[in-house]
């Protein structure tokens, strides 16, 4: 057996895997005489079966599945000895007929990778920004601590300071009834959605209002704090939902008190309100100083993308994806598809070539670690700060039994590995900022 390169340029090839007869013949006679063994044909004992007739019957599939399988792992361990990074996978060459009684057999595979080239992220800089929280934030952190164990009051109608739970639900058109039917959502807001606000507050309790999908598409604002992401308004099956108030009241908040301290923290770990700004203020420039070097890493990698050079092989792509899209029917066609998605490929490329060549690999602590932390962050959000380990555990256990969510979530322990990699190597610009300066930059 042997595997030979016929390089059409440095980024392209033509692999021929080369089969001797002797490389499998030992083989498929093995499995014959099993099946003489085994089987059970009218007129012929058990195990007494002519060989030739077994021969006759089954000698050509169990030759060309010997035959597939000893190519496919020829050429997987060829790409791996000679640590070929492959764009797309493998095109097969058209063959007329494979004759497994031959001397010998050659089978050709059209094959793209990634150029060789080199990242020295030390050229690379961009502002590096420390950010800290005001003691506006930390109050408003403060406060949603108190919210979180306040007692709720009720109220005659909606005002500035009410909490309003709120029931979403598609409107069904006559006719559709049984088809696109799905469970309403449920949310609370108040007066900071401002948006979503303004749409119910003249409402009393089980009234209504109707918000088209047009208007959901085109008011961003209102969209997002109505808890819809883009992709779910444009997976709307009906034209209209309807918003109805379930609920709402006002909150007299929790006394800032040792009481309050122990329910968010656990039992002593706060004693003080100073001791209680200070952890938050903590918390809060961690959480911004992420955001920042998540903002930096981001301006390293598009400066990256911009100006390295990568190769792709752009005629074998067309090739691959003529082949493997059974909805792509013209060389045309291929071309278009790859001209619009080359840009994101090559990023691609550049992500994956800074992950190899800074040893960056991925196990499942890893990943259970972060949807540990996923978990928490999530659970603060609503003021929640202090939650046993075993729970935290399951909740991450239970988000990772959807491979999407295993997906984007190892997609960001990568991106968390390559971003230390990237913070040590590239050169810094520090600049002291306030967050709400940060939130401007990152709007630009």
């Amino acid at each position: 057996m042997n595997v030979t390169a016929t390089n059409h340029d440095e980024v392209s090839a033509l692999l021929t895997v080369t089969l001797d007869k002797s490389d499998y013949k030992e083989k498929v006679e093995k499995q014959l005489h099993n099946y003489a063994k085994n089987a059970q044909v009218p007129g012929f004992r058990k195990g007494k079966v002519p060989l030739s007739m077994i021969r006759k019957q089954y000698e050509a599939g169990i030759a060309f599945e010997e035959i597939n399988k000893q190519v496919s792992d020829a050429l997987n361990n060829y790409v791996t000895d000679k640590k070929l990074r492959l764009v797309g996978q493998p095109v097969p060459q058209p063959v007329e007929e494979l004759d497994h009684n031959a001397e010998q057999l050659s089978v050709g595979f059209e094959v793209g990778y990634e150029p060789e080239f080199s990242i020295d992220l030390a050229k690379y800089e961009a502002p590096h920004f420390k950010v800290e929280a005001s003691e506006k934030e930390i109050n408003q952190s403060i406060e949603n601590m108190q919210k979180r164990f306040a007692e709720q009051v009720p109220q005659e109608e909606i005002a500035e300071d009410s909490t309003v739970a709120l029931e979403i639900s598609q409107v069904v058109e006559e006719g559709a009834e049984g088809e696109h039917n799905h469970a309403p959502k449920n949310i609370t807001i108040d007066a900071t959605r401002k948006a979503a606000f303004d749409l119910v507050k003249s409402l009393k309790k089980e009234e209504s209002v109707k918000v088209s999908k047009a208007d959901l598409e085109n008011n961003e604002e209102l969209t997002k704090e109505l808890s819809f992401s883009k992709e779910e308004v444009e997976h709307l099956h009906h034209d209209q939902i309807e918003v109805t108030v379930k609920d709402f009241f006002g909150l007299n908040l929790a006394e800032l008190n040792q009481d309050l301290f122990d329910k968010v923290y656990g039992e002593g770990t706060i004693t003080s309100e100073e001791e209680l700004k200070e952890k938050v203020k903590t918390e809060l420039d961690e959480y911004f100083q992420q955001n920042a070097d998540v903002h930096f890493v981001n301006k390293v990698l598009a400066q990256i993308n911009e100006k390295e050079e990568v190769k792709l092989p752009e005629t074998f792509l067309v090739k691959w994806l003529m082949f493997s899209n059974e909805h792509v029917t013209s060389e045309e066609q291929a071309k278009e598809i790859l001209e619009a998605e080359k840009n994101q490929l090559k990023y691609q490329i550049l992500e994956g070539k800074l992950m190899n060549d800074n040893d960056i690999k991925l196990d499942y602590a890893d990943v259970l670690a972060q949807a540990e932390q996923l978990v928490r962050n999530q659970l603060a959000m609503y003021g929640i700060h202090h939650l046993p380990d075993e729970e935290v555990q399951k909740y991450a256990a239970d988000m990772l039994k959807d491979q999407e969510q295993v997906r984007q979530i190892s997609g960001e322990v990568g991106m968390a590995k390559l971003k230390d990699v990237i913070l040590e190597k590239a050169t810094k610009k520090e600049t002291k900022i306030s967050h709400d300066e940060f939130l401007e930059e990152l709007k630009k």
